[in-house]
């Protein structure tokens, strides 16, 4: 937090008192000054005193030393053990929070495979050709979890759709609400869910959780394949940059050892 405090030009600050000594870097007591604390509050803190440091007093520090998110994610876990929590605005205009142009052009580059991105509320922010042959309403204002719940050809499509598709997508839904539970899109999204699926609404009270799909071998039988049966692998990975988009790729593999269609 010294070095920190020292990178920091004064004169860059609007109506922080100066001194004629000072040429650069900033006191204790303009940080505290900044983060509207006391001295011996701040000065605790940067000596590394355990207390019970609120997230809006680290947050209002690291303003006041200008921290970037892995410096003030390093703050937090210093001063009271833990990461801040995720900012992660949901809907449509979180896609601000990647680079929309690489994004596709990622996608892209998995033809043939099937691949697209979704935001924290499973709406469709991206995909590739292949995967607009494979699922044709991603075009029209798709969203994931939606489609899975509320569209009757859904249940034709993807194969054992209660065991190996409802309820895995309910845990990854329960997750995501007891990890944003302020999301009012999500919060929106569970409710348009559990109001317009009956089948979704006998299978909430099991109080699963899923993080995700990863390594998942799962069935399709799409008008696409002409009624064929085709078992994908899902692959599912993040941004370094944000944890409200996932990238799932479909990769289209062998039926399981042992199974009735091997």
């Amino acid at each position: 937090m010294r070095y920190w405090r020292s990178r920091r030009n004064p004169r860059d600050i609007p109506g922080l008192p100066q001194t004629v000594r000072r040429r650069t870097g900033l006191t204790q007591r303009d940080v505290a000054h900044l983060a509207g604390v006391s001295v011996r509050w701040y000065r605790q803190l940067e000596n590394g005193a355990a207390a019970d440091y609120s997230a809006d007093l680290l947050d209002r520090v690291a303003t006041a030393l200008d921290l970037s998110p892995a410096e003030r994610a390093t703050l937090y876990l210093r001063a009271v053990g833990r990461p801040p929590a995720p900012s992660t605005p949901s809907g449509s205009g979180a896609a601000g929070q990647w680079d929309q142009d690489l994004l596709q052009w990622f996608l892209d580059n998995q033809e043939p495979v099937p691949a697209f991105a979704t935001d924290l509320c499973w709406d469709v922010v991206a995909h590739n050709s292949s995967l607009r042959r494979w699922f044709p309403w991603v075009e029209h204002g798709a969203n994931q979890m939606r489609w899975v719940f509320l569209d009757p050809s859904a249940r034709e499509q993807l194969v054992n759709w209660p065991e190996d598709w409802a309820r895995p997508f309910l845990g990854q839904l329960r997750y995501a609400r007891a990890h944003h539970p302020d999301d009012v899109a999500l919060a929106q999204l569970e409710r348009d869910i559990l109001t317009g699926s009956p089948a979704a609404r006998a299978m909430w009270g099991r109080p699963e959780l899923v993080e995700h799909s990863h390594g998942e071998i799962r069935r399709l039988r799409l008008p696409y394949h002409q009624g064929r049966e085709v078992a994908v692998r899902i692959v599912t990975m993040r941004p370094i940059r944000t944890v409200s988009l996932r990238v799932n790729l479909l990769v289209e593999c062998s039926f399981p050892e042992g199974s009735a269609d091997a």
